[in-house]
């Protein structure tokens, strides 16, 4: 199904930070043709390899 980007924003890792052997982690805000909304977690280096951005479009088989 094709999603509209509505927004992606950094997850909040509070006064801890990012997990010693993790990665930066983003919301990524979805809308499907039907006008329903969803929210996806995807690694910060995926997003920027992708070239997704807020008001773009990405096809996922299953969210």
């Amino acid at each position: 199904m094709k999603y509209e980007i509505t927004d992606i924003y950094e997850e909040d890792y509070g006064c801890e930070g990012i997990p010693e052997d993790g990665e930066l982690m983003c919301i990524v805000a979805l809308r499907d043709e039907n006008g329903i909304e969803k929210h996806i977690r995807l690694s910060d280096s995926f997003i920027k390899d992708n070239s997704l951005k807020k008001g773009g479009f990405v096809l996922l088989e299953e969210v």
